[in-house]
């Protein structure tokens, strides 16, 4: 049997995925940025999968260890079309494209997903991916053709931030870092080196220069001897000043959730429209000082006044416990996974078992997990199966289903039907747990039920205690818990599935 690792290397033989996104001196680096994140996690599953950017020549730099092309997709459409034909996902992060272009990734590509942060267009069928803060209460339409993931559960943070350290609070501030992306177009940074400089010289300064940067030469005349600028750090490099830093003034864009896994306090300033979403949910969840739009008359002032009542250790003590809560890291991880699974779902077959099947469910049925789960966790004889087997698959009374895959048994479901309902049993191979094929199975499962016994309106489920992911999964499947019980001796719980009706008299 495959573990998972095993089954995703096997399926990243022929699965293929593209991100198609726009950055550069002019566009600025954030998309980038956050689709390096879902590049590292497929990349880390051996799945094959490319960049194709709509730039200038720094992208290049900045993805130089990753399979990149570097074009205008936009006007040069049909060479697009041309390369990603062969996909199996396609990632598009744009604040450019127009929906006629979503609407033909949404045609050619089994699994079209759109990166979106302010409902910026009525997307096409898909998923949609917005990890921002509050992301859920924007607003999007349900249609039954698009699946939305929002919230920051899905922020896609670059694989540094998946594991960080605890943070220290000092007592006092004593360093602070101050970062406005790869190119700084509104100028934030010298105006803020400056006010530190004159107002707050006993500080440590950690100043963050991008590539897109065009005046250094005046932030070297303003720096005086603590101020440290540190020149296009890369994620891990990010993160350690993060981690030395005891407050940071940045902008509302993708800094304020790598700000917020690490625990460091933030002062922020909105410098672009589409950042004001972030600023105003973060505000209201208290981890951030918010000092205004770039532009505003007040805006030094606010942040003087952020930076003294930053002065209560206790005060960013709970504004990084805050942010560490919010974000966890790992939402390119969730992502690479769903959109994984939603490609297997694409060849997911159910039918109904037959002989053939007797091995494959042998060994199924004797997987460790299985066995462990089972109120029976003693090791099934072959002889015993094969008449159990057969007897089921021939019995009117029980709809015996198996699960395949690009032609691969991954599991069974069988109902067993006595005295007008039904009981189910379900396991999946190890490969595939945790993908959440499961739930896909369980779905199509209960509509061959209902068409094939009508009459049956109650399906039970009996859990083991302690199994907490099959509690979650029939949870999720729209079961119900009735009752504790015992069960040769295990401690159980009954869960049931009411078709057509609502639960009562249970």
């Amino acid at each position: 049997m495959m573990n998972q690792d095993m089954l995703i290397q096997e399926m990243s033989k022929s699965m293929k995925v593209v991100i198609l996104t726009e950055g550069g001196i002019a566009k600025g680096a954030g998309h980038i940025t956050r689709c390096t994140s879902l590049y590292q996690a497929f990349e880390e599953k051996d799945i094959s999968t490319e960049f194709i950017v709509n730039g200038d020549e720094t992208v290049a730099d900045l993805l130089r260890d990753k399979k990149c092309k570097v074009f205008n997709w936009l006007k040069e459409r049909e060479e697009l079309f041309g390369l990603i034909n062969d996909a199996d996902i396609v990632i598009t992060d744009s604040y450019l494209a127009d929906y006629g272009f979503y609407e033909r990734i949404s045609e050619m590509v089994s699994v079209p997903v759109y990166i979106d942060d302010t409902m910026r267009i009525d997307y096409p069928e898909g998923i949609v991916i917005n990890g921002s803060l509050g992301a859920e209460d924007l607003g999007y339409k349900g249609k039954e053709d698009v699946i939305h993931l929002l919230g920051t559960r899905y922020f896609p943070l670059r694989r540094e931030f998946r594991n960080v350290p605890e943070k220290e609070i000092r007592e006092g501030i004593e360093s602070v870092m101050v970062t406005f992306g790869g190119d700084d177009m509104m100028a934030m940074t010298s105006k803020i080196l400056r006010l530190l400089v004159e107002n707050y010289p006993e500080l440590s300064k950690y100043i963050v220069i991008g590539k897109g940067f065009t005046n250094i030469s005046k932030i070297e005349r303003i720096r005086d001897k603590r101020t440290n600028l540190i020149c296009s750090p890369d994620a891990e490099g990010m993160k350690k000043i993060m981690l030395e830093s005891d407050i940071a003034i940045c902008g509302g864009g993708q800094t304020l959730y790598e700000l917020a896994r690490v625990g460091t306090p933030a002062i922020a300033v909105a410098v672009a429209d589409n950042q004001m979403n972030n600023v105003i949910g973060w505000r209201k969840t208290g981890f951030i000082e918010y000092a205004g739009w770039w532009e505003d008359e007040g805006l030094l002032n606010n942040i003087t006044q952020s930076l003294n009542n930053l002065k209560d250790a206790g005060l960013r003590r709970d504004k990084s416990e805050t942010g560490r809560k919010m974000v966890d890291g790992f939402g390119a991880e969730r992502i690479s996974k769903y959109l994984t699974r939603k490609y297997i779902e694409k060849d997911l077959v159910l039918r109904k078992a037959d002989m053939q099947d007797m091995y494959t469910v042998y060994e199924l049925a004797n997987e460790p997990g299985v066995r462990q789960n089972s109120f029976n966790e003693e090791t099934i004889e072959l002889a015993g199966h094969k008449k159990w087997f057969t007897d089921r698959v021939r019995d009117e009374k029980c709809l015996f289903l198996v699960a395949e895959v690009f032609g691969d048994l991954i599991g069974q479901i069988r109902f067993d039907i006595s005295r007008g309902e039904a009981v189910v049993s379900i396991s999946m191979l190890s490969g595939y747990r945790g993908l959440g094929l499961g739930r896909a199975v369980m779905q199509r499962a209960l509509d061959l039920f209902r068409l094939r016994y009508p009459d049956v309106q109650r399906i039970k489920a009996y859990i083991k205690k302690g199994n907490i992911s099959s509690v979650n999964y029939f949870k999720g499947a729209g079961y119900q818990f009735v009752k504790k019980m015992i069960i040769n001796n295990h401690d159980a719980f009954e869960y049931i599935y009411q078709i057509n009706e609502e639960l009562s008299g249970v």
